[in-house]
């Protein structure tokens, strides 16, 4: 399906549709969105945005338009049954001009929301040969939808599979960035990194209180500008970062601003991803208590 083949009206609202959607990182606003703008563009009187739950074999609203969302959810749209459910179930947009007349139509959901369904449009949301869910439309307000509206709509859901796979990656992420942070900010030690140009990208909170440092002042900060009271210490880290060589086990003395001295035992290491280098990273502990006396 190309969208040149669409008229001037459908390929701008398709155009416009398509700049937002990819700038939304949370399924239940894709959700929202989607049907919204698609019932605003094809001028539905309303609408559903089912997600498909192939384990128990239904569809579940996800969005409405034109009815209560708390009062779809209390109808088991099951995959066998109404327009939606075909549609899902083989992986087919459907046009119906007198959804009354069509013996796939499932008059019970007219009796539970108190709308008269005259005519639907139903599309399904694949991405990878998935059926991730169904944009159903029912009513246009002016008459009964066409093809152009069909290919609008189609284009559309197509792009949608791309973006709830992407909301789900973002999560996935967000969710490890957590954890991440979580340990990180639980380890006894201090922990401070740095991207590639040398500027700070996480502070612990035991380098915080190891160093006497907040870390709303040292984050997004060049090293020598982040630690200007222990120049010493940045350079170690800057040094494994420009020259790419770790070092374990290590101690250096260190003076605080208020003149005590204090002794950091510290392991350097890079940063990597799967093939490249993303910056450098310090773990230390102070370790005065440790002094032999002398």
């Amino acid at each position: 399906m190309d969208p040149k083949t669409l008229g001037a009206y459908h390929t701008g609202a398709l155009l416009e549709a398509l700049s937002d959607l990819h700038h939304i990182h949370d399924e239940p606003h894709l959700f929202t969105f989607v049907l919204n703008r698609a019932s605003d563009v094809l001028k539905a009187q309303g609408g559903t945005f089912f997600s498909v739950r192939d384990d128990v074999g239904e569809l579940y609203p996800e969005a409405s338009k034109g009815v209560s969302l708390a009062l779809l959810r209390e109808i088991p749209f099951k995959l066998k049954n109404g327009l939606a459910g075909w549609c899902a179930t083989n992986r087919k947009s459907i046009i119906v001009e007198n959804a009354q007349g069509d013996e796939r139509f499932n008059r019970a959901v007219d009796v539970i929301t108190g709308v008269r369904t005259r005519s639907i449009l139903c599309v399904p949301v694949l991405r990878k040969e998935t059926v991730l869910g169904v944009v159903e439309l029912v009513n246009r307000v002016d008459g009964v939808f066409r093809e152009p509206d069909l290919e609008f709509l189609q284009y559309l859901a197509r792009q949608v599979g791309v973006a709830i796979e992407n909301c789900r990656l973002f999560r996935e992420t967000q969710d490890l960035l957590g954890y991440t942070s979580s340990v990180i900010n639980s380890l006894s030690g201090g922990f401070i990194s740095t991207d590639l140009k040398g500027v700070v990208t996480r502070c612990n909170h035991s380098a915080c209180r190891i160093l006497g440092i907040v870390a709303d002042d040292v984050l997004g900060k060049p090293l020598l500008q982040a630690l200007p009271d222990y120049p010493a210490f940045a350079a170690i880290l800057e040094i494994t970062q420009k020259h790419q060589t770790a070092a374990a086990r290590q101690e250096i003395e260190l003076q605080r601003p208020n003149g005590a001295k204090m002794l950091v035992g510290y392991t350097t290491f890079l940063v990597r991803g799967e093939a490249q280098h993303h910056g450098a990273g310090i773990l230390f502990q102070d370790i005065t208590h440790l002094r032999r006396p002398s």
